[in-house]
């Protein structure tokens, strides 16, 4: 046994660590590790319930539906989308969006007006609208400007 040298012992290597969980499959501590996990598990599932309850309505757009409020906004800015909800075949959606000069979106929803003022205007118009009328000023690119009015039913 002389002629084979034994190598000396070398120290056990050091257990892997989660950077957040700390040391989770030790022996030692295993009980602490776990209680850990599980609170961060917990507060990770706490806030994913709280940000889908809140970002929704933190994120909604301002949708202009009713004559008075149509009425009293002020518009001076682009049509960027037209479309129509007909989900309700009861109710018409006649959606616009439009996009003013410093960058603001507004959303006009048009299911309480007559339909009319919808199928005049076209996407890449400009509109302009003061505050307190339905009267609305369309600038269009082959035609001269019209002046169209937004009319609600009764």
């Amino acid at each position: 046994m002389a002629d084979n040298p034994i190598p000396p012992r070398r120290a056990p290597r050091k257990k892997l660590k989660m950077p957040l969980f700390g040391d989770m499959m030790s022996g030692s501590s295993g009980q602490g590790a776990s209680k850990n996990f599980t609170t961060y598990l917990f507060v990770l599932v706490g806030l994913g319930m709280i940000g889908q309850l809140l970002l929704p309505q933190l994120w909604a757009e301002k949708v202009y539906d009713s004559e008075s409020e149509v009425r009293e906004m002020e518009i001076d800015g682009v049509l960027r989308k037209k479309y129509a909800d007909a989900s309700d075949r009861s109710e018409i959606h006649y959606l616009l969006v439009l996009v003013e000069k410093e960058g603001k979106r507004k959303k006009l929803d048009l299911y309480r007006a007559d339909s009319l003022f919808f199928e005049q205007v076209a996407v890449p118009q400009r509109i302009k609208k003061e505050s307190g009328s339905l009267k609305v000023r369309v600038t269009r690119y082959s035609k001269p400007d019209t002046t169209l009015e937004i009319r609600f039913k009764k």
